[in-house]
């Protein structure tokens, strides 16, 4: 069994995983699954712009630890198909929730330990209420459960893109996400497997949300990773952290080093902290 290793770029590259796909109307939804089938599961899924490659590495790591890991390819982004003339509503919260879903019964997996970066804890959010028995526990980091954002066209991204060009504009987002070179780097790996068009629609979808309620009503254990270093994400915390801390399944940890991809940056904190919350809160076993 390997070692953690406090040097979350000891590789060159994050691996391309086994993949397969379930359709959801007009998309082909791609996930990977890996580990045992019988064993405790954990999705792990990405936020804007990146693809379940951001936690290819975290992956092994956790189905070394007895788990079965999967990881979704949210619609529009990684292997996932991308068809002709998208549409803004199909990358709405609840369209690009149910995917989630779809994965989950294709995949024959009632409830897990789910862990969502960014736009990965969005969709979650909204799944609490309607289909709470399907999560085990739920973790997020460099997710707000509410953000209020300045409204813009839905083409502007292309725009900006087609205009500064794709290799300016993914060093600029890699810029933002880490302090740290080796984890930029590993972030412009991953800004490869989205389409821009899907994107900026989804973007546009999830600028102005308030989930806050749905998981407060949320009744089993809740953690929050929060990256010391992912300053506009911690900006929009306060309603939240100013709600959450009064319920009693709630629980948050710091981490320093970690950026909004706290994965990427803080590798050996974030690995301790969920393997220490899933075994603390593993389902109890039924004869």
């Amino acid at each position: 069994m390997n070692a953690i290793s406090d040097d979350p770029v000891a590789r060159e590259s994050l691996p391309l995983l086994p993949a397969k796909t379930v359709s959801v109307g007009r998309f082909d939804i791609s996930y990977c699954d890996i580990g045992a089938k019988d064993a405790p599961t954990i999705v792990l899924c990405h936020g804007l712009a990146s693809s379940g490659r951001q936690f290819s590495d975290d992956a092994l790591f956790f189905v070394e630890h007895g788990f079965r890991v999967i990881l979704p390819d949210l619609r529009g982004h990684g292997r996932s198909s991308v068809p002709k003339n998208l549409k803004v509503d199909e990358f709405s919260i609840p369209n690009m929730a149910n995917d989630l879903i779809a994965i989950l019964d294709d995949a024959s997996v009632e409830a897990v330990h789910y862990v969502g970066n960014s736009l990965g804890g969005i969709l979650a959010l909204h799944l609490l209420p309607t289909h709470a028995d399907r999560f085990i526990t739920f973790t997020t980091f460099g997710t707000s459960y509410a953000l209020s954002t300045p409204r813009f066209p839905a083409d502007a991204v292309p725009k900006i893109y087609d205009f500064i060009g794709p290799e300016w504009v993914d060093k600029i987002i890699a810029g933002s996400t880490s302090k740290r070179r080796s984890a930029q780097e590993l972030v412009h790996e991953l800004l490869d497997d989205y389409d821009i068009t899907a994107v900026s629609y989804t973007a546009k979808n999830v600028g102005n949300y308030d989930l806050i309620k749905n998981a407060k009503s949320f009744q089993k254990p809740i953690l929050m990773l929060r990256g010391g270093e992912d300053v506009l994400v911690n900006a929009a915390l306060m309603t939240t952290m100013h709600e959450m801390k009064k319920q009693q399944n709630f629980a948050y940890m710091d981490i320093p080093r970690g950026g909004h991809c706290a994965n990427l940056d803080a590798q050996q904190e974030v690995r301790i902290a969920l393997l220490g919350f899933f075994k603390l809160h593993a389902p109890l076993a039924t004869t």
